[in-house]
């Protein structure tokens, strides 16, 4: 679980896609194809939102909430006009700290380079 205050900021990865989240919701991005291989829209995001999912209900139903300040993972809406340009993102934490793998569905996976980090916490 990520609090909204440790999401905010710049991501990147090791293949050239860069992210920036604000404590806005708003979302900018690019070179999305450096991290979702198969993302047929735009490679660039200017006015993304995005919004945590929460637990609605059942254990397996869930909702994209505007109000939620933490959460594992999150719905990033992209205002392009483009079809499917909506990505999802799963947070996970490992031995580096969170990594954002972003997905066009929250079964896939991410390559190691295809991971996002908070550039404040990556390696040098």
């Amino acid at each position: 679980m990520i609090k909204q205050a440790e999401l905010v900021g710049d991501w990147s990865n090791t293949a050239g896609a860069t992210m920036h989240v604000s404590d806005d919701h708003s979302l900018t991005a690019s070179g999305i194809d450096h991290a979702v291989p198969d993302y047929k829209c735009s490679t660039s995001m200017t006015a993304g939102k995005w919004q945590f999912w929460v637990q609605d209900g059942s254990p397996h139903s869930f909702t994209a909430s505007a109000s939620a300040t933490e959460g594992e993972s999150f719905d990033v809406a992209a205002n392009t006009g483009e079809r499917r340009c909506d990505l999802k993102a799963r947070v996970q934490h490992d031995d580096r700290g969170f990594n954002v793998c972003l997905v066009l569905d929250l079964d896939q996976t991410c390559t190691a380079e295809e991971l996002l980090r908070k550039e404040s916490t990556k390696t040098q």
